[in-house]
């Protein structure tokens, strides 16, 4: 099983999120934008866009994503964005004010992972909630039986409380974090494997 290891150095997450993993079961076919309300919509992954950088240059940020306060370069994070394209469905988030849209943040589901990264501009509006309630209910629509965060950090408070208001729960410790998961309603396909 492949997990996202976000503790480790950039460089050491590009060589582990770039090695062979066998064909993921998402369907492969393009993705098209999701219309979540009319301030959110997500926009498939298409190129690393300029507004990443923001995000995976904040050593603050990163603290809460990777565990330590580096920043990727632009190369990283192409390499990152390559690998989860490959790997699960990954999104841009875009936010409409009223007046213009823009990208705040992106949102990756694999088989084994869940990651979700906000611009602090737009953190406390609840769009990683409104975003994660999302893909709980796409999860369930492929006929998962968990959702998984691979790790969250013991001192990123915000991500522990929005993680359990979704009925997520900590299920394995590690160093400074523990791994977050929720059980996914069994689809009808598995009822009727059970009976």
């Amino acid at each position: 099983m492949t997990s996202a290891k976000w503790r480790t150095l950039a460089t050491d997450l590009v060589r582990k999120r770039t090695r062979h993993k066998s064909e993921s079961s998402f369907n492969r076919n393009t993705p098209k934008k999701v219309r979540i309300n009319q301030n959110i919509r997500l926009v498939p992954f298409d190129k690393m866009r300029e507004e990443s950088l923001k995000w995976y240059q904040d050593p603050e940020s990163m603290r809460n994503i990777v565990g330590v306060k580096i920043i990727y370069t632009k190369e990283q994070i192409q390499e990152m964005y390559k690998w989860q394209n490959e790997h699960g469905l990954l999104y841009y988030i875009e936010y409409y004010n009223g007046f213009h849209k823009q990208i705040i943040g992106d949102v990756w589901l694999a088989e084994d992972d869940y990651a979700i990264v906000i611009d602090q501009a737009f953190r406390n509006r609840h769009i990683g909630r409104i975003v994660t309630k999302y893909f709980i209910y796409k999860s369930n629509k492929i006929g998962r039986e968990f959702i998984t965060v691979s790790e969250i950090f013991n001192w990123n408070k915000a991500s522990q409380k929005m993680f359990t208001s979704l009925n997520f729960y900590p299920f394995k410790e590690n160093k400074d974090s523990w791994s977050y998961r929720r059980q996914l309603k069994r689809s009808q396909k598995g009822k009727e494997n059970s009976k």
